[in-house]
């Protein structure tokens, strides 16, 4: 007999973020956790739904028609000297004011990669002999602080227990090369240096990238992981990355994409250890990721969040073409961002009032701040969340609802759609109003599932919860 329940059913908390349907099934997914979050984050505030902030140009276009290739911002102990630095098409810029100008050409048009030391800056791209700059006079190809004549042409260098550690020689693929110690604000390519050899020919492939906290060196192999302290090497495991740019250091540890071996694909976080896989709530968009994009998957951590730009993926027939899987460390949350445009590498940035920002350099030869205005470089950004489906009483039986109220502080943009059982999703109308009732025409079924929609260039929406006044339980059929 058909019985009408008067208690409310409240649905306003998704601090849980992205768990997908492949990775958990619905009747052990956290209640507070949803199915999709696409351009969506749960922590402003924590437990509800606001739109992602979006990106904005910065300076005028680098190099039309080049993916940017490196992107570095050079801090120096005098203000004047500091500079942001872009690779593209074989040459080197920096930001003068509000216009990209070359500053270096005739390199090669690899991947780049920076390294900032000394008060002098470096390239590397595997390919040409480094030069170094101070930020004001010109490039220099000899002799400077870092002997750089004399520093080995390789693709990644970072700092250790004040030498320089680099490596990716195309010749000595598993060789890393050690610089002496600082000495009077100069260190040695020649004296008090030293190689190591990294596990050669064990396996797991040639050295993809290096981190460190300067008292360690991580070195990672495609599919190898080791830890060097200046005395002694060890390998940790066998999970390393394809792609140097995955790469990412801040007090959480160190986050990466690994990219080879069986049921291992995914994204892992280290302190110096054991790595430890983070990316097991998000199954069905790891496995969506193209193998051929694995080596060009680049990161950035601003203290918040790691976003991995991962290219095109498709998920349930819908094509993100330039999707980022996004993760919370210190809540262990997930998310899904689709960017306008694709980014390739990133860099923090500290602007001219000194703002921290995160810069990122994409494939139509543009600098974009992250997460900076409300639109993808003028172009509003599309949202959607679906929500845990909800049977209310058990999974069996029939369940009849009338009406529901979504509940929103800002809600520029927003659409409610409902799903009942297998059914479409079918749009129940626009959010006008802070408390928003709709009528639901025969609503009956075992489960039911909201999302929202959005298509916003405004103030970011804040989508707060649902509320379900009462229902009629008909029992079992």
């Amino acid at each position: 007999m058909a019985q009408k329940i008067n208690q409310p059913i409240q649905i306003n908390d998704f601090s849980s973020g992205l768990i997908d349907n492949l990775s958990v099934s619905r009747f052990l997914t956290p209640n507070n956790a949803v199915n999709k979050a696409i351009n969506v984050v749960f922590n402003r505030p924590r437990g509800s739904v606001r739109q992602r902030l979006g990106t904005t140009k910065l300076g005028n276009t680098i190099s039309s028609g080049n993916t940017i290739l490196g992107l570095h911002n050079f801090r120096s102990s005098s203000s004047a000297n500091h500079q942001i630095i872009a690779a593209a098409g074989g040459n080197l810029y920096y930001l003068n004011s509000s216009t990209w100008t070359s500053t270096l050409t005739g390199l090669s048009t690899n991947k780049t990669r920076f390294l900032t030391y000394l008060d002098s800056v470096c390239f590397l791209d595997g390919a040409t002999a480094l030069q170094s700059w101070d930020g004001t006079s010109g490039w220099i190809a000899s002799a400077g602080p870092l002997d750089i004549s004399n520093f080995p042409i390789t693709k990644y260098a970072g700092l250790i227990n004040t030498r320089i550690a680099a490596a990716g020689n195309s010749t000595n693929p598993d060789t890393l090369y050690i610089s002496s110690l600082e000495a009077a604000n100069a260190i040695s390519w020649t004296s008090g240096n030293k190689t190591i050899r990294v596990y050669p020919n064990d396996g797991g492939g040639n050295i993809s990238g290096l981190a460190g906290n300067g008292r360690i060196i991580l070195v990672f192999k495609e599919r190898g992981l080791y830890r060097y302290d200046d005395t002694e090497l060890q390998r940790i495991g066998f999970v390393g990355t394809t792609s140097h740019e995955s790469i990412t250091t801040d007090d959480n540890g160190i986050t990466y994409f690994f990219g080879q071996g069986a049921n291992g694909v995914g994204f892992y976080m280290t302190d110096g250890g054991k790595p430890i896989k983070i990316s097991r709530p998000i199954v069905k968009y790891i496995e969506a990721i193209s193998p051929s994009f694995y080596s060009n998957i680049a990161a950035y951590a601003d203290g918040e969040k790691v976003e991995w730009s991962v290219g095109s993926i498709t998920i349930n027939g819908l094509v993100y073409t330039n999707a980022s899987l996004v993760y919370f460390p210190s809540d262990q949350t997930w998310m899904v961002f689709n960017r306008d445009d694709r980014f390739r590498v990133f860099s923090q940035y500290i602007d001219a009032s000194g703002n921290m920002k995160v810069t990122g350099g994409d494939t139509d030869g543009m600098a974009q701040t992250i997460n900076d205005g409300n639109t993808d470089n003028t172009v509003n950004i599309s949202s959607e969340c679906e929500f845990k489906p909800i049977t209310i009483t058990t999974s069996a039986q029939i369940k009849l609802l009338s009406e529901v109220f979504a509940l929103a502080t800002h809600f520029q943009g927003l659409q409610l759609h409902l799903k009942i059982d297998e059914k479409p999703f079918v749009l129940l109308g626009d959010i006008k109003n802070n408390v928003q009732n709709f009528t639901l025409n025969k609503a009956r079924g075992h489960k039911f599932q909201f999302k929202i929609t959005a298509i916003n260039g405004g103030e970011p929406f804040q989508f707060d919860g649902l509320e379900i006044p009462s229902f009629i339980n008909e029992g079992y059929e």
